[in-house]
């Protein structure tokens, strides 16, 4: 597989959960957990980001 089709496939699949994610009520205990492991995943993102910039 192609790099660029890998890319396009994952984008598609992102767009596809962020649609699914807009129609679930906030209030939901399933919100809930999708964005706690969503902030997570940021966090872990923003602290690998910041150990390869200080090497």
């Amino acid at each position: 597989m192609k790099m660029s089709s890998f890319l396009a496939a994952m984008g598609v699949g992102m767009v596809a959960g962020a649609a699914t994610m807009l129609m679930i009520p906030k209030h939901s205990e399933a919100y809930r957990m999708a964005n706690d492991a969503a902030s997570a995943i940021k966090q872990e993102a923003g602290k690998m980001l910041d150990s390869i910039r200080l090497n």
